[in-house]
């Protein structure tokens, strides 16, 4: 069976509490999810990560290459997210 990895990009400022919470929560769920690689990008230092996916305010969800989530997911709503990825992805 073929794997297919799930790219998590968090898209954050320095001293931003509700981006350290959307990482906490996607580093929880890589044990449910294997497959998961997680990297955050600091807004600040990539202002065209800014550009690129329209988003003004810390923290974004970047699911592979797709904006899904604009503020700090809750972990159900993540885990539903990748669920239903995985999901697709198998069919």
């Amino acid at each position: 069976m073929e794997q297919h990895m799930i790219e998590l990009q968090i898209l954050s400022t320095p001293d931003c509490p509700p981006c350290e919470i959307a990482m906490r929560i996607a580093q929880k769920l890589q044990g449910e999810f294997p497959d998961l690689s997680i990297e955050k990008i600091d807004m600040i230092e990539h202002p065209e990560v800014s550009v690129q996916y329209r988003i003004f305010s810390a923290p974004g969800v970047v699911i592979n290459g797709k904006l899904e989530f604009v503020g700090a997911p809750k972990e159900k709503q993540l885990r539903e997210k990748l669920r239903q990825i995985v999901t697709s992805a198998g069919a």
